[in-house]
């Protein structure tokens, strides 16, 4: 028992060390010999755990997942659903230092993702559960009268989603859009989104493009 448990606290150590290489000095920087110099092992003590950087790699990415987890699950306790929403957006956004440096991480993953089916498979039940939690929020905000009824929960967290992707790749491209306009943007599209308002055209969403009528047979 006591031989698992020094496995498992090994391997957690080796991902925190492969997280702080990711995330200081990119995808680039990940050598196995430098996660073990992190880590304060030597390469083949690194071996032992790991056969491949995409091992690493992902044990890095489940690293960085339960640190987040419990303080995800922690805001979702707000009474407010739609609060609730909102600081758990703010929450992701590369507002801070560490944030910032997590964010480099998760490009990272992106990019090799692209390239690695194991990697990919990771990150799409990473994106899963990332959906899943927004999702079950609106949802909530539904049941309490803090979002639209008619609105599609799954839909509108991939909406979400995709904004926060976003602001994270342009800090990090640009580096100029500061916490405050962060945050602006995320409130824009709950309020504008979610609101129950929205249904009543108070926030009106935008209309289809009218349809061309079909051409007559010949």
């Amino acid at each position: 028992m006591a031989r698992q448990a020094d496995y498992v606290e090994r391997r957690r150590l080796f991902a925190a060390a492969a997280l702080n290489v990711i995330s200081r000095d990119g995808l680039e920087g990940l050598t196995l010999r430098e996660v073990a110099r992190e880590a304060g092992f030597t390469t083949g003590a690194l071996t032992h755990y790991f056969q491949s950087k995409d091992e690493v790699l992902i044990a890095a990415s489940e690293h960085a997942a339960d640190q987040v987890r419990a303080p995800m699950e922690e805001v979702a306790l707000e009474s407010s659903a739609r609060e609730a929403l909102r600081h758990l957006l703010y929450a992701a956004l590369p507002t801070t230092t560490v944030m910032k440096a997590r964010w480099r991480f998760w490009v990272a993953f992106w990019e090799r993702a692209a390239h690695s089916p194991q990697v990919n498979r990771v990150m799409q039940e990473r994106y899963r559960e990332w959906s899943g939690r927004i999702a079950s929020l609106i949802r909530r905000a539904q049941v309490q009268g803090e979002a639209r009824a008619d609105l599609d929960a799954d839909l509108a967290a991939r909406e979400l989603v995709a904004l926060v992707d976003g602001i994270g790749v342009q800090v990090l491209i640009a580096g100029k859009l500061a916490a405050p306009a962060q945050r602006r943007f995320i409130d824009s599209l709950i309020d504008g989104r979610l609101s129950p308002s929205a249904a009543r055209g108070d926030h009106p969403l935008p209309a289809r493009a009218p349809r061309r009528p079909s051409r007559a047979p010949a």
